[in-house]
């Protein structure tokens, strides 16, 4: 639906980082849908972010998805990389906020972040 329209985004970070699923949702899922959104756009996708298994934050009421445990890990070097975050919808903004601070720990020199969507 979006496709034409990602493509048309130019990319100036040096990886594309989709925010990945536990091992658990994607078994469920079978496919990611932001490491789908991420793939549309024109830029390197490098898959920089493990996520913990866990239940899906969409389970999950307001307060607990503020208060989890942070479940994203780096599993490859990002040090001294720019990064352009991908998600499909920003809820209350824990998920960025939680894989940007991974990130930012790992060393990586600029996070920015796109949604598709915003939740109201």
């Amino acid at each position: 639906m979006f496709k034409e329209e990602l493509k048309k985004v130019k990319v100036k970070q040096d990886f594309i980082v989709p925010i990945p699923l536990s091992r658990e949702r994607l078994s469920e899922r079978r496919f990611n849908q932001a490491e789908g959104i991420a793939r549309m756009m024109r830029g390197k996708v490098a898959l920089c972010l493990a996520r913990s298994d866990g239940p899906a934050q969409s389970r999950k009421a307001r307060r607990e998805r503020l208060s989890r445990a942070n479940p994203y890990e780096v599993i490859t070097s990002v040090e001294g990389k720019t990064i352009l975050l991908v998600d499909d919808v920003y809820t209350t903004g824990t998920t960025l906020h939680q894989a940007a601070l991974r990130l930012r720990e790992a060393g990586a020199k600029e996070i920015s972040a796109v949604t598709l969507f915003r939740s109201v």
